[in-house]
């Protein structure tokens, strides 16, 4: 039985990542910037309530991921798979009318909040001396260029990067740091989020 932590796993590919986690008999703590789960997204949980928790985080904040980690652990003991999925999109304009809050904010959630949990969890791990950490790629990561999706692109081109390199640091560790591409899925992220919302 596997103890798993999702960023960004209130609904799309990282609720569906805890859905199957779950019926797979692993233990898994839910999360996203809402104080709670959505009643549709709990009730099919409701077969899996011993074996999850959901835990309202921010991933910009580095104090939040480091309670969604110190949670996490106090209720389940060690953490066997960190997954930073959180992501935020942009509008479909260019670059450069993009706004500055909404520039930010997708630099700070796609990028420092993946870099922030990803610190947490290979600090943790080492102390535990064993775990594995995930980051969700996506539009960029091949180096692929689509015009008005370059913001996000940029972020996901260093998530690639950052993580090839964090691989190579934890090397002899016993923890190991790897990438999830399950390429384009029509999820409410592409389908329903053309003004930049948080997944």
């Amino acid at each position: 039985m596997k103890n798993v932590v999702i960023t960004g796993s209130t609904r799309g590919i990282g609720y569906n990542m805890a859905l199957e986690f779950l019926k797979a008999g692993c233990r898994v703590t839910l999360s996203g910037r809402g104080e709670a789960l959505k009643a549709q997204a709990e009730a099919l949980l409701k077969p899996f309530e011993d074996n999850y928790i959901y835990i309202s985080c921010n991933v910009q904040d580095r104090n939040s991921l480091k309670k969604l980690w110190d949670i996490s652990e106090k209720k389940w003991g060690d953490i066997d798979i960190w997954i930073n999925n959180a992501g935020q999109n942009t509008p479909h304009v260019f670059s450069f009318e993009t706004d500055e809050d909404c520039t930010e904010s997708v630099i700070r959630t796609n990028l420092l909040g993946m870099i922030y949990g990803s610190q947490i969890a290979a600090k943790e791990m080492i102390r535990q001396g064993k775990g594995a950490i995930y980051s969700m790629e996506g539009l960029g990561s091949n180096n692929m260029i689509q015009e008005k999706t370059i913001l996000y692109g940029t972020t996901k081109h260093a998530l690639t990067y950052f993580m090839k390199g964090l691989a190579k640091e934890l090397e002899g560790t016993g923890v190991i740091a790897g990438r999830l591409s399950p390429g384009m899925m029509l999820t409410d992220f592409i389908t329903k989020m053309p003004d930049g919302g948080s997944a």
